[in-house]
């Protein structure tokens, strides 16, 4: 999606500008399913709901072995809304298009192509491309990515730092009984990282399944899933109508260079989808927009155009990417590796006292901060019993914790510069080691 934001912004802009698609046609681009976006990014990008988008029900979730189940309330002013996602690639598709924007299908990129210190192009099914830019779209394995020179020191990924799902939409078992909540997810399930759900939502003959773990999910991890869901899910039936296929998508804070000479990444290339969730749609569609707009920025400056794709010209996109929604994923990453690390009984307390408000729960399924302010904490002391105040100083550190890493990512040097710029890229990597 931010890819296709780009190439339609960098039409406009006068560029020829050409994309490359590994899919053999637009209605074979993955994925099959609908994925939640908060209406506020089309609103912003000036573009149209897709075709069969719907407003998202209340969240229920789940503790590690089903002893307490929790349901957020959601404010209906500002919930999420499913998007289809082929409608939205179509979409976005024809607006890019409609721009200039050349589309090439059937086109697998292989790698880079690096002379002296910048990246001039990619190959193409063994075909070289000469580009000013490249912008890496190619999700969270990019071979692009991958084969950059080290000396570029462009981000990448751990194996614990990506999240392995499993996506389907059963038919629905017609001799089951109607579910009391219609929007499960199962946080820890079953003792494990990661996170499974069971959703009933717009169609009523379909139940969207997910199982995901963090590094790795086996076949037989995914079957002993499927098996676990569907004894407290019986309206999950046996055939498999949409999805049904793997996928693997960051779960991380973004990308401490996501930029260099002749090169940028943009979504799951970047590691931008909400650590705690995975949604990535917003974000990649957003840093597509402030990609191009860094771009015209410097061309009504007036800057050349053999200094227009240089990394010190770059580095702007990346400072605007951190302050719009970078550093809020950097806090939210650190609630995430704290929860997933939290045992399964403190996660059962968490969930069944009363100490995470309604709000609180709220910002946590949307990937968002967690501020406490004096009376809040003040509240939650009151209404924990005291053989639970370790678990909660526990809470109290990790969310010192997540806005430490909030405030250190906004920190991010506001010009390139090499030595200050790697200084604040190796701050970052500590923290997270820690």
């Amino acid at each position: 999606m931010g890819g296709m934001i780009a190439a339609e912004r960098f039409a406009k802009l006068g560029f020829d500008t050409v994309v490359f698609e590994q899919a053999a046609s637009l209605d074979e681009m993955r994925y099959d399913w609908h994925d939640d976006v908060n209406p506020s990014i089309f609103r912003r990008l000036g573009l149209e709901m897709p075709e069969g988008s719907f407003k998202k029900k209340s969240w229920t979730f789940v503790s590690p072995h089903g002893a307490v189940v929790r349901e957020f309330r959601q404010d209906e002013a500002t919930a999420d809304w499913s998007v289809e996602r082929r409608p939205l690639n179509r979409m976005l598709y024809e607006r890019a298009a409609a721009a200039g924007a050349k589309f090439v299908f059937g086109a697998k990129a292989e790698r880079p192509v690096v002379e002296n210190g910048s990246v001039v192009g990619v190959v193409v099914d063994g075909k070289e491309e000469r580009a000013d830019l490249v912008v890496d779209s190619l999700g969270v394995d990019s071979p692009v990515r991958k084969d950059l020179p080290a000396a570029f020191g462009v981000s990448q990924h751990k194996e614990n730092e990506v999240f392995v799902a499993y996506r389907a939409f059963y038919e629905k078992n017609p001799d089951a009984p109607a579910p009391k909540y219609t929007n499960k997810v199962y946080l820890k399930h079953m003792g494990t990282p990661g996170i499974s759900w069971v959703i009933q939502d717009n169609d009523p003959n379909l139940v969207n399944v997910l199982v995901g773990r963090v590094g790795s999910l086996s076949s037989y991890d995914l079957e002993v899933a499927l098996e676990d869901l569907r004894k407290t899910n019986p309206t999950i039936g046996s055939k498999v109508v949409r999805g049904g296929e793997m996928c693997v998508i960051p779960v991380r804070y973004p990308a401490t260079r996501m930029v260099a000479n002749g090169y940028a990444a943009v979504g799951d290339a970047a590691f931008m989808t909400i650590p705690m969730l995975g949604s990535g749609i917003a974000s990649g569609m957003l840093a597509g927009q402030l990609l191009a707009e860094t771009v015209g920025e410097n061309l009504s400056r007036g800057v050349k155009k053999e200094d227009l794709f240089k990394v010190s010209r770059l580095w702007k996109y990346q400072v605007k990417v951190f302050r719009e929604f970078g550093a809020v994923h950097c806090a939210v990453d650190v609630l995430k590796r704290g929860v997933l690390n939290f045992p399964d009984q403190m996660l059962d307390w968490m969930l069944g006292s009363q100490v995470l408000t309604n709000e609180e729960i709220g910002c946590l399924a949307a990937g968002k901060m967690l501020c406490v302010g004096f009376k809040e904490a003040i509240r939650k002391i009151n209404v924990t019993e005291y053989k639970n105040f370790r678990t909660l100083i526990k809470v109290n550190n990790l969310l010192q914790k997540s806005l430490m890493a909030y405030r250190l990512a906004r920190n991010i040097p506001r010009n390139f510069d090499p030595n200050i710029t790697r200084t604040w890229e190796r701050q970052m990597k500590r923290y997270y080691k820690r």
